[in-house]
C-alpha cells in the first residue's frame, strides 16, 4: 500500500474551464482499530464536493443488510438514493421469495398459459425493480476486508489525501482488494464443484428414469460455480489507475 501524495495534477480542467472534468480515484484503507475514532473531512467521498449530506451507509452489499453502517459524507443526489436503498433493503428477502415462487410456478406447476405468463412477468418485474433500487448505491460502499480493515473504494484522490492527513494510519492504495479466502480455498472448492457437476450428470444420464428438472438445472449451476472459484484462485493482477468522467 502507498499513501496518497500531492496529486494536484490529478484534476484535468475541461474545455469550459469551469471545473474538473476528470477525477483520479483510489481506495481508502482504514485499520480496524481506527474506525471508531475517525476524523472524517467534510468532503463528499463520491465527488469531493463541499455540498454534502451525512448518511449512514451500510458496510458491505448484502441486499437485506442495514447494519453495521458507517457514517459518510455523500453528495445530495447520492445521499437520497442511498437512504432509499437503506429503507427498502429489508424487503429484499421478501422480493426474492416472490421471484422464486413465481419462477417455480412458471416452470414446474401445470397451469394455463396465461397464469404461466403472469408468473414470468411478476418474477421479471420484481427483479427489475430491485435492480433499479440497487443501482442507486454509490461505488463508495465501504466493506470489511478479511483482515478486519474497512475499505472504501474509488474515493477522489484529493479527498483521500485529506482523510490521511487527519487520520494517521489510514492509507490509500490502487492494489486490488484481497480475496476473502486463500487461493487454496478457492482451488479446493473449484475441484469439488466441477466434480459434483460431472458426477451428477453421469448419475442422471444413467439412472434409467425421468428425473426432477431441478436436478438438471443444478448441473450447469455447479459447473459455473466451479469455474468462478477457479478464476478466484488465480493471482490478482495490479489494478490500473482509475479515472471517472464526468465525476460521479
Amino acid at each position: 500500500m502507498r499513501a496518497v501524495g500531492d496529486w494536484d495534477s490529478s484534476k484535468i480542467i475541461g474545455l469550459t474551464g469551469r471545473g474538473p472534468a476528470i477525477i483520479k480515484r483510489t481506495d481508502l484503507v482504514i485499520p480496524a482499530d481506527l474506525v471508531a475514532g475517525l476524523d472524517i473531512p467534510p468532503l463528499a467521498v463520491t465527488d469531493g464536493a463541499a455540498d454534502l449530506e451525512w448518511v449512514e451507509v451500510p458496510v458491505g452489499r448484502w441486499a437485506f443488510q442495514r447494519r453495521p453502517s458507517q457514517r459518510l459524507p455523500l453528495d445530495p443526489r447520492t445521499a437520497k438514493r442511498t437512504r432509499r436503498y437503506v429503507q427498502l433493503a429489508p424487503w429484499s428477502l421478501l422480493t426474492g421469495l416472490v421471484t422464486l415462487v413465481a419462477w417455480l410456478a412458471a416452470v414446474l406447476v401445470d397451469v394455463t398459459p396465461s397464469i404461466r405468463l403472469t408468473a414470468v412477468v411478476v418474477a421479471g418485474a420484481d427483479q427489475l425493480v430491485w435492480l433499479l433500487v440497487r443501482r442507486g448505491l454509490p461505488r463508495q460502499i465501504p466493506y470489511r476486508t478479511r483482515f478486519g480493515d474497512l475499505r472504501i473504494p474509488e474515493v477522489p484522490a484529493e479527498v483521500a489525501q485529506q482523510w490521511i492527513s487527519q487520520n494517521p494510519g489510514v492509507t490509500a492504495t490502487d492494489e486490488p482488494p484481497p480475496r476473502p479466502h486463500s487461493r487454496r480455498f478457492y482451488a479446493g472448492w473449484s475441484v469439488g464443484l466441477v466434480a459434483a457437476a460431472i458426477g451428477l450428470t453421469v448419475v442422471l444420464a444413467n439412472d434409467g428414469r425421468e428425473d426432477f428438472i431441478l436436478f438438471w438445472v443444478l448441473v450447469p449451476v455447479l459447473f459455473v460455480a466451479g469455474v468462478s472459484m477457479a478464476l478466484k484462485a488465480q493471482p490478482q493482477s495490479k489494478a490500473d489507475p482509475r479515472w471517472t468522467w464526468p465525476p460521479t
